[in-house]
C-alpha cells in the first residue's frame, strides 16, 4: 500500500523496524552498504524493549549476547532514530576500549551521512567526536577507564557496550549510571558478551533474581541462522544431539 507524505513520516518517526530498513545504511560482512534489515535477534530484542517501556515507562536493560548478533548496531539504531525526531536529547556510548567507542560513533555518522534527503537534518556540529542536530540531540563519546568516565555529563540515553570487558564495573555503575535521570523516555542499555565470573556475571544474576531494575535478556547464537546449516546426506543425529536440540528450542 502507496503512503502519502504525512503517512510516510509518520510512519518513520514512530516505526523503528520500517525506519531502519527504509533509512539507515549498514557495511555488511561483505559487498557494498545494504538497507538495515532487522534479523530475529534484533527483532526480539526490540521487541522485549519496547516491552519494558510500555509497563514502566523507561528502559533498563542488560544484554548478555552472543557474537555477530548485531545487537549494538541494533542499539545504535535505537537510539540514532531518537535523537533524530526527538529534540534535546543526548546519547552517550560508552564502550571497553577506545576502538570499541570509535567503532561505535562511526556507524553512527554512516547511518546520518545516508539518510534520504527528505529526512536527513542539518547539524550544529558534526566532527570525529561529535555529532549534533540541529534540534539539540547528540552524541557524546567515551571510554570505560579505571578513572571512570562521563560522571560530569548528563544523558538520556545511554549504550553501555560489551560491559563485561569494563576495569572495574562494579566500583563505576553508581556513578556512572546517575547520567541518566530517572524519569519517562530515558533508556540505558548495558550489552556484552560473557567474559567469565566478574562484575558483569554479578549485575546480570542480579537482574534475573529481580533484584534490579535491569531487565535481563539473554540472547543466544540460535537466533542467528548463519549459525545453522543443512547436514550432510548420511547425517545421523545421536541421543546427545536430540537433547541439546531440545535445548536451543527452549
Amino acid at each position: 500500500m502507496l503512503l502519502n507524505e504525512g503517512e510516510r513520516a509518520a510512519r518513520l518517526r514512530l516505526d523503528l523496524p520500517h525506519f531502519a530498513e527504509h533509512c539507515l545504511k549498514l557495511r555488511p560482512k561483505t559487498g557494498s552498504l545494504a538497507p538495515f534489515v532487522f534479523n530475529p535477534a534484533q527483532l526480539a530484542l526490540h521487541r522485549r524493549i519496547e516491552e519494558q517501556k510500555a509497563k514502566i515507562g523507561r528502559v533498563r536493560a542488560i544484554i548478555l549476547k552472543a557474537r555477530q548478533l548485531g545487537i549494538s548496531t541494533y542499539v545504535s539504531a535505537r537510539f540514532f532514530h531518537r535523537c533524530l525526531f526527538e529534540p534535546g536529547l543526548r546519547t552517550f556510548i560508552l564502550g571497553h576500549e577506545r576502538r570499541a567507542s570509535t567503532n561505535l560513533f562511526e556507524m553512527v555518522k554512516r547511518f546520518y551521512e545516508h539518510l534520504p534527503e527528505d529526512v536527513r537534518p542539518a547539524t550544529g556540529t558534526f566532527n570525529a567526536e561529535t555529532l549534533l542536530f540541529n534540534n539539540d540531540s547528540g552524541y557524546i563519546v567515551s571510554v570505560a577507564t579505571l578513572d571512570g568516565a562521563g560522571r560530569s555529563a548528563t544523558a538520556q540515553l545511554l549504550h553501555a557496550s560489551e560491559a563485561a570487558f569494563w576495569p572495574d564495573l562494579e566500583a563505576q555503575i553508581a556513578s556512572l549510571f546517575q547520567i541518566v535521570p530517572d524519569v519517562d523516555g530515558s533508556e540505558a542499555i548495558i550489552e556484552s558478551t560473557a567474559n567469565g565470573y566478574n562484575d558483569f556475571h554479578k549485575l546480570w544474576r542480579l537482574a534475573e533474581t529481580g533484584a534490579s531494575e535491569w531487565l535481563p535478556i539473554f540472547l543466544p547464537w540460535s537466533l542467528d541462522p548463519e549459525y545453522r546449516k543443512k547436514p550432510d546426506e548420511d547425517f545421523t543425529i545421536t541421543v546427545e544431539e536430540v537433547e541439546l536440540k531440545k535445548l536451543v528450542r527452549t
